[in-house]
């Protein structure tokens, strides 16, 4: 004989145990190309280079902190170092360098060297074109 069955949604059941998903490491946001393409000898690859480290330390670091005051400070030195005259691009960039080290986790480890990269990029390279003469 057949049996009639009522559904009975207010009944929960009881929610079964999550599994921890091991989380791939994001995707970086900027790739080997973005960053190697750009000439850091000239303001538009400053500026470039400011955005993208502006945009990887908001993903990892959030929107308060003293990074942005360092990203100031470093944008202000590499337009003095346009300049003729002496400049702080090394002090700038090495305290932009030193919150990147110090806030390295296995978790941005990719995003942070690539921002490593870029810092080190705006500091070296107008100095290289000055001595090279390119």
């Amino acid at each position: 004989m057949g049996r009639v069955i009522t559904p009975n949604f207010q009944r929960r059941e009881k929610p079964a145990h999550p599994r921890p998903v091991p989380q791939a490491p994001a995707e970086p946001l900027f790739t080997d190309a973005e960053i190697w393409s750009r000439d850091y000898a000239r303001a538009d690859g400053v500026i470039f280079g400011i955005c993208a480290l502006a945009a990887i330390l908001s993903r990892h670091l959030g929107q308060e902190g003293s990074w942005p005051a360092l990203l100031l400070g470093l944008l202000d030195a590499a337009h003095r170092q346009m300049e003729p005259g002496p400049g702080q691009l090394c002090q700038a960039a090495r305290d932009l360098k030193a919150l990147l080290v110090s806030e390295t986790r296995p978790d941005n480890a990719q995003d942070f060297s690539a921002a490593l990269l870029i810092a080190d990029l705006i500091e070296y390279t107008p100095r290289y074109r000055a001595t090279s003469g390119s």
